[in-house]
């Protein structure tokens, strides 16, 4: 390189950029016919999408399903609804729930080219567009809940007003778990309804595993002191909550303090003789 050169960047680089540049400005001017799809947590494999406008609202469909797909479908209506969205019995924009095994699922799959891979089967799931919706494609329940959770992410409001993006996605999980660990001994108490929102939120962003964390908050019948009423989990709550998860895909894996962090058990006298120090912390 002479000293008469650029010292930054190569001629032909310098020409690709500035036609990458007037491309990005053509397409500004563009009729904005396809929107960009922005979805949490991002697919493997997603396309341009066109709105659909749900003037008339959206029908949620799910034909010969069993009680998990049914049940993913009354949550996605659910959703919908809460929003603010129409949610008719059948009408012209759509939202259908179909297993990749069934004569549906794979018509709508071959209809679109896309190849079902074996990382798909567990949890992965396809949404295939047509000309008045979607369909989303799953081998097993979750695949198919996880695809709805997609969906409600679909639908877009503007001014009361709104729309399907009618998608091509093809996705399946990094990580085979994906949690949250939740320390429910310091601070205040939540409830049993709070914590079923919780599990409800974190499942729609795909997340399948929720870790509860105690010291004193975990009531045992057989040792009822440590654990205050009123601010802390029972048997029959912890059921309830196991069996509410379970809905929406996500496993309850506790984490019960047993060796440290235990001064709040540990402060009576019953059990000082079990402490390292008096009413100390650890055991």
């Amino acid at each position: 390189m002479t000293g008469s050169a650029s010292p930054l960047l190569p001629r032909p680089l310098r020409i690709r950029n500035s036609a990458l540049l007037s491309l990005c400005i053509a397409s500004c001017l563009l009729p904005c016919v396809y929107a960009q799809i922005a979805l949490l947590p991002a697919p493997r494999e997603s396309a341009a999408v066109k709105e659909l406008p749900l003037t008339s609202g959206v029908s949620v469909v799910c034909s010969n399903c069993d009680a998990d797909d049914a049940f993913a479908a009354s949550d996605l209506s659910t959703t919908l609804l809460q929003m603010g969205v129409h949610v008719v019995n059948s009408g012209p924009a759509h939202i259908t729930l179909l297993r990749s095994d069934s004569a549906a699922g794979r018509d709508v799959l071959a209809s679109a080219h896309m190849q079902w891979t074996s990382e798909m089967h567990d949890e992965g799931y396809a949404i295939v567009p047509d000309a008045t919706g979607i369909s989303v494609v799953g081998a097993t329940p979750s695949g198919v809940f996880y695809g709805a959770q997609t969906a409600k992410q679909l639908v877009l409001a503007n001014g009361g007003l709104f729309s399907l993006q009618t998608a091509t996605v093809r996705d399946w999980p990094a990580m085979k778990y994906r949690g949250l660990s939740d320390d429910i001994s310091r601070g205040p108490f939540p409830t049993l309804a709070f914590q079923e929102h919780q599990i409800q939120t974190l499942a729609s962003y795909k997340v399948n595993l929720y870790s509860p964390y105690f010291e004193h908050t975990l009531q045992y019948a057989n040792d009822p002191l440590g654990a205050p009423p009123g601010s802390s989990l029972t048997r029959a709550e912890s059921q309830q909550l196991a069996a509410f998860a379970a809905q929406y895909h996500v496993t309850i894996v506790p984490e019960q303090e047993a060796f440290g962090h235990l001064h709040h058990i540990l402060q009576y006298e019953k059990y000082s003789t079990l402490s390292e120090t008096p009413h100390g912390h650890v055991l």
